[in-house]
């Protein structure tokens, strides 16, 4: 059930984002990272984490810069910040959309179960043992 749910949540994110100029999840990741902290070690820590990897940020960014979205000194360019914004609006609505229907309650209990099975697996990391 894990496998398929995060297949299918990549494939929605893919699909979201494909009207924009930002070349899919880990550049998503990278993106909302460098947002979050401009700090350069703190916003690449940030990425790594989530990516569970950081040999690929430098890859990502030589992606992002050639789609125009970041620059040279790692920030956001003026077409990076409307396609974040952009993205952002999407992947909301699409989360409204993903939840509808689900009391709050029951969005507790998925997001205690999601947030256990999450820690489990970052300790099952090589890197994290």
């Amino acid at each position: 059930m894990i496998g398929r749910t995060e297949n299918a949540l990549r494939a929605l994110l893919a699909h979201t984002l494909s009207p924009t100029r930002i070349p899919g999840y880990p550049a998503w990741i990278v993106l909302n990272a460098m947002t979050a902290d401009r700090s350069p070690g703190a916003w690449r820590a940030r990425a790594a984490a989530a990516l569970a990897r950081e040999g690929e940020i430098d890859g990502v960014l030589a992606e992002l810069r050639s789609a125009g979205l970041v620059d040279d000194a790692e920030l956001l360019t003026t077409a990076g910040t409307a396609q974040l914004a952009a993205a952002r609006t999407a992947v909301a609505q699409a989360s409204r959309l993903l939840v509808e229907g689900i009391t709050e309650p029951e969005q507790d209990a998925v997001h205690r179960v999601l947030d256990t099975i999450r820690r489990r697996a970052d300790e099952l990391l090589p890197s994290n043992g």
